[in-house]
């Protein structure tokens, strides 16, 4: 997987040497709100982000709460990184139900990633990207307290981006690619996909609404599930997303997802 990060590192900084920093074209595409990007398809150099993030999810037996910090940037053009802490909290629907099966709290990892936007059509208005997540899978906070073992295993998830805008305000993206599962115990690794669609109608430019179609398969567990969601802006360089979740199976219930986006002025 180190292979993967050094060709996208090595193709951006070609490109980036031979043409200038406010040359290449870049097309505005929406960005989902549950699977964002790494960074803006055809990002320009200085360009950076923050995301905070928490969801609510009501189960039969507890209810569990999600947050994250997310800091993205674009070191070269056409290039995006990015760092995410994922955490995860869970409490018992009613607190003397000793029979309720509750997972631990936990720092659910380190996520690094990077994504190249390798083509960008202003006359077909497409962009396609390649892009590679290594997530440093956590264990509990009462297992490390207890035995001093921060990670049980890696994740890593290469992937391929098309998004395509339709006239002015219909918005198409496709995000796809395997997933394997290393774990740091005897058991086996395990190996699957991702497949993620979304459409949206951007108003206002930075405003939209629509729905994504989450699809994933690993530990021969499948999911989908329909994200409806809208984004707003509210401020200079600052918005909100709201994103609710409809499961097409049993394996997930019913959530709300919050996002709050600050994006600061492009360093040049």
């Amino acid at each position: 997987m180190k292979t993967v990060i050094h060709i996208i590192l090595f193709i951006a900084t070609i490109s980036t040497a031979m043409a200038q920093k406010d040359s290449l074209p870049k097309i505005h595409h929406a960005e989902p709100l549950y699977m964002d990007l790494i960074r803006d398809l055809g990002a320009r150099r200085g360009e950076r982000e923050l995301n905070i993030g928490g969801a609510m999810q009501l189960n039969k037996q507890y209810t569990s709460y999600a947050g994250f910090v997310e800091y993205e940037f674009a070191p070269f053009n056409r290039l995006g990184m990015e760092v995410e802490l994922p955490l995860a909290f869970y409490q018992p629907l009613t607190l003397d139900d000793k029979q309720a099966v509750t997972p631990k709290n936990r720092l659910e990892g380190l996520k690094l990633s990077v994504q190249y936007t390798f083509f960008v059509s202003p006359e077909k208005n497409l962009s396609m990207a390649i892009g590679y997540t290594n997530q440093f899978i956590f264990h509990s906070f009462k297992t490390f307290a207890a035995e001093n073992k921060l990670t049980k295993g890696n994740l890593y998830s290469p992937f391929f981006i098309a998004a395509k805008k339709w006239g002015s305000h219909i918005n198409t993206m496709l995000i796809t690619g395997p997933l394997y599962e290393q774990k740091f115990s005897s058991d086996p690794g395990s190996f699957g996909y991702q497949i993620h669609a979304s459409i949206f109608y951007t108003y206002m430019k930075n405003n939209f609404f629509g729905f994504e179609i989450n699809h994933i398969y690993i530990n021969d567990v499948y999911s989908t599930i329909i994200h409806p969601q809208v984004k707003f802006k509210i401020g200079a360089g600052l918005a909100a997303g709201i994103v609710t979740a409809i499961p097409m199976d049993s394996v997930y219930e019913p959530s709300v997802f919050l996002r709050i986006i600050y994006e600061p002025k492009r360093r040049r």
